[in-house]
């Protein structure tokens, strides 16, 4: 009867859950020969925003009600041997750039076949290495990269949005619900231009708790911290996401690019990219019950660019209730720094799994700029509504 009653409330609440975090454990037993998974995205947002400062938008850019440029991903999953794994993705078109780009790859490692007494050990570790996305925080598992939306229940990304993908390693130690990570990469998305060598590598690591509770409650914590020494090249931790933020062309002047890589940001605020040394760290918070998500973010971080000194906090809270192929939900987002300037953003919206790879999502923002960091668009503010429809397999 316990089994029944579970079955019922996976089918009406857990269907579709957004709150994956770190992949599970590979399963090596079932390996024959090797096997590769093509994979695709496709996303496309209707959008229908306004922008003004204080009150008058004859100054910005007359945004338009239509749709938004298409984008699309290309992936390969390797099953290479029991417990291996090789994953690539490829934007094959994104906003910050139309033309395709490998957005990186990785190696995933649970098993060692090749040493068998190494078997009890490997069952609680995985060895993550390539170019991929530091573990650095939970905020990037609720994310949209480019073509591959169906992990964020909203249109757009968080206002300080993390991501990068450097060439680096992690090694992952899980247990009975703990969690503990650590890992380096060079800090950037290239291993430098010219004389531009990154010759230190940065640090990430994180420990956490993740249990099922019971049948009803799941819950979450984790600490998450990204060091940068003195001395970098320049970290990319803020400016490598080479896929561009959803809310198009909010907050531009009229004598801008429109749909530019230059403006590929537009929507976002954050510490940019280029720290010759910073300590970040996010604390994230979460708890599911039945078909309530509940998520929050706390996020420091302290840096040096160009010799200028900076101090960003943001703060965050997601509430999402699934009924179904339903949900609804609601996203409060705020980033400040240390000279008294904030963003502000109010996101509600709801969704539609019409199958397990086909998702609608409709999604309202209110997003209010405040402070000298902001300059001519400070008191700005853009609203309105995004559509977007997605397919991912």
């Amino acid at each position: 009867m316990k089994t029944i009653v579970l079955s019922i409330t996976l089918v009406l609440f857990g269907l579709f859950a957004f709150a994956q975090f770190e992949q599970s454990k590979i399963e090596a037993d079932g390996f024959e020969q090797v096997k590769v998974k093509v994979g695709g995205d496709f996303a496309i947002q209707l959008q229908a925003l306004d922008h003004h400062i204080n009150g008058i938008s004859d100054s910005l850019v007359n945004l338009k009600n239509n749709f938004n440029l298409p984008t699309a991903n290309l992936s390969l999953t390797s099953d290479l041997a029991p417990g291996i794994q090789l994953y690539m993705n490829v934007f094959l078109s994104s906003r910050h750039h139309n033309e395709s780009w490998v957005e990186g790859g990785y190696l995933t490692i649970d098993r060692l076949p090749f040493l068998p007494a190494a078997d009890d050990i490997m069952q609680y570790f995985t060895i993550k290495a390539g170019v991929m996305m530091p573990n650095y925080g939970d905020a990037h598992f609720y994310r949209s990269t480019n073509a591959s939306v169906l992990s964020n229940p909203f249109v757009g990304n968080w206002i300080m949005d993390a991501y990068t993908t450097n060439p680096g390693m992690e090694i992952m130690f899980r247990k009975d619900g703990l969690l503990a990570m650590v890992g380096f990469n060079n800090g950037r998305m290239n291993y430098g231009r010219g004389n531009d060598i990154g010759q230190d590598l940065v640090f990430n690591f994180k420990a956490g708790y993740d249990k099922q509770i019971n049948d009803d409650l799941r819950v979450r914590g984790t600490f998450s911290g990204y060091y940068t020494p003195e001395g970098h090249s320049g970290s990319t931790l803020w400016g490598g996401d080479r896929a561009g933020a959803r809310y198009y062309d909010v907050m531009l002047w009229h004598n801008q690019a429109l749909m530019s890589a230059s403006n590929y940001k537009t929507g976002r605020w954050d510490p940019a990219s280029g720290q010759s040394e910073m300590f970040s760290y996010m604390a994230n918070l979460f708890v599911q019950f039945h078909g309530l998500e509940v998520f929050g973010i706390y996020e420091n971080m302290t840096g040096v660019l160009r010799g200028a000194e900076q101090h960003y906090t943001q703060t965050a809270l997601q509430a999402i209730y699934r009924l179904g192929d339903f949900y609804v939900g609601t996203r409060l987002n705020n980033v400040s720094d240390n000279n008294g300037s904030t963003v502000n953003r109010l996101n509600l919206g709801g969704g539609w799994f019409m199958t397990e790879n086909v998702l609608v999502k409709l999604d309202y923002v209110n997003q209010q700029y405040k402070g000298p960091a902001h300059k001519a668009i400070d008191g700005g503010q853009f609203n309105g509504l995004v559509m977007e429809a997605a397919i991912s397999f």
